[in-house]
């Protein structure tokens, strides 16, 4: 399994570049405690209709947060991000280059800090001119901008994200986060484990890897206030950078 917020880094620095040149209050839905929900089912079956028991899962809830961190060519990615839908609010860290992103309805966001402005330049330049221009505010991309499509889609893409590199096998039974779980074992990687719940809804519950690596899913279901428009004053347009 596997999920690669750097996937889109590429596409993300194109934007950078071209920038540079100019809650209803619910409770959330969570997968039971142990003993507090009957057994669904799902450990009785193969390894593979497990991970589409989940996939089901996950998709058919409203929401959910993923949080953890994940590495791509031994460089480790932080991130925090609630998904709704196709909607998605969070922070992706990547050794302290921080880029807090926002997608409503179809309109996508991003504010990086500094730290990120001068991954993609060193010399410091483009950092110092998206302060003096942009400040805290958000960054929307102009409508024809598609170099954050893929960006923003790996956050919630969720056969992507939960797609095994190699067959799967399963694994050790055991409480995990509080939950009863079967482990699914990724053929290409054994280092890599996504727990099943086993009672109640068959949630992804934990993508386990070595530390500092690992993915945790939660809060199924819940509605997330900061998932919304940011007001038109805290927002920059890209094509207003260009001019």
């Amino acid at each position: 399994m596997r999920f690669a917020p750097r996937a889109g880094l590429a596409a993300l620095t194109i934007t950078a570049a071209l920038l540079a040149g100019c809650g209803n209050g619910d409770k959330p839905d969570t997968a039971a405690p142990a003993g507090t929900a009957a057994a669904n089912g799902v450990a009785d079956l193969e390894a593979a209709a497990i991970l589409e028991k989940a996939k089901a899962a996950l998709k058919a809830a409203k929401s959910f947060h993923v949080k953890g961190a994940v590495s791509d060519s031994g460089e480790v990615t932080k991130l925090d991000l609630k998904v709704a839908g196709a909607d998605v609010a969070g922070t992706i860290d990547m050794g302290g280059a921080t880029l807090e992103m926002l997608s409503v309805g179809g309109a996508r966001y991003i504010r990086p800090n500094e730290a990120f402005w001068t991954m993609i330049d060193s010399s410091g330049a483009t950092a110092k001119l998206m302060k003096q221009a942009v400040g805290d505010k958000w960054i929307k991309p102009t409508a024809n901008d598609a170099s954050l499509g893929s960006f923003f889609f790996g956050a919630s893409d969720i056969d992507e994200m939960l797609t095994p590199g190699g067959a799967l096998s399963k694994g050790e039974a055991k409480p995990v986060e509080g939950v009863p779980a079967i482990g699914l074992v990724d053929g290409s990687d054994a280092k890599t484990v996504l727990y099943v719940a086993t009672s109640g809804e068959p949630y992804p519950i934990k993508m386990e890897r070595p530390a500092p690596e690992g993915l945790t899913f939660s809060e199924f279901n819940q509605t997330f206030p900061e998932i919304k428009a940011p007001a038109a004053a805290e927002v920059v347009d890209q094509a207003s950078l260009k001019k």
